[in-house]
């Protein structure tokens, strides 16, 4: 089980990077260095319902991620506290995705601003929130393992990063700078990356952890004479 939700966060990350790169691809005119990428999935953007529909399932498989990440801080002895609120600030960031792609959709450029819109942002910067408060805490969990070690001063890097290029990031939107699709790519990036090194290396623990199980059942299984 484990297993399966550890392999939603590789997929997940996948899935998020493929619809970007579609969504600009079969939109004539939409700059991945100038335009935001919720402006893919505006209200009444061209292909929305499919563009949001593949948002919708990388939300969806970062949630079971999420609970994987709590299983397996529940089976540690270590650091469970702090896996525990990486987790579930993990699932968090999920559900305020999936909140913007059922019910809150970014309102297109130059109208009035609706409710919706403004629930965008909203859910927006919980999930700007929750990714820092994810990494951070991970970060502390990673720290009672030798085997996730490594990954430690990555987190503090990626979490630095996600920090100072989403203050540029907001600065550049209020100001309407050509370069705020770049930027915020920056920042949403990084946690993509992130994302994919991270559930990929949880992966390979589940991986060996089953192995060794399947030796230890096997050494420990009577032998026919």
């Amino acid at each position: 089980m484990k297993k399966l939700l550890m392999l939603c966060g590789t997929t997940a990350s996948v899935i998020y990077v493929g619809t970007v790169m579609l969504g600009a691809l079969i939109r004539p005119g939409y700059s991945q260095v100038a335009d935001a990428i919720s402006e893919l999935v505006a209200d009444g953007a061209p292909n929305r319902s499919l563009l949001s529909s593949l948002f919708l399932i990388y939300n969806l498989l970062l949630i079971a991620f999420g609970m994987g990440v709590f299983l397996e801080a529940k089976d540690r002895s270590r650091g469970r506290r702090s896996g525990y609120i990486g987790s579930l600030a993990l699932i968090l960031v999920g559900l305020a995705g999936v909140s913007m792609e059922l019910a809150f959709p970014q309102d297109p450029g130059g109208t009035p601003e609706t409710f919706a819109g403004t629930m965008h942002l909203v859910m927006a910067g919980i999930a700007s929130l929750g990714t820092m408060v994810a990494i951070l805490y991970l970060a502390l969990w990673f720290r009672n393992f030798s085997a996730l070690n490594h990954y430690v001063m990555y987190s503090r890097i990626s979490v630095t990063i996600i920090f100072i290029s989403g203050g540029l990031s907001a600065v550049a939107m209020a100001k309407h700078h050509p370069l705020f699709g770049l930027i915020e790519r920056l920042t949403i990036g990084t946690f993509i990356l992130w994302l994919f090194v991270i559930s990929r290396r949880l992966l390979q623990l589940e991986n060996a952890f089953l192995r060794q199980m399947h030796l230890a059942l096997v050494g420990s299984a009577p032998k026919g004479r």
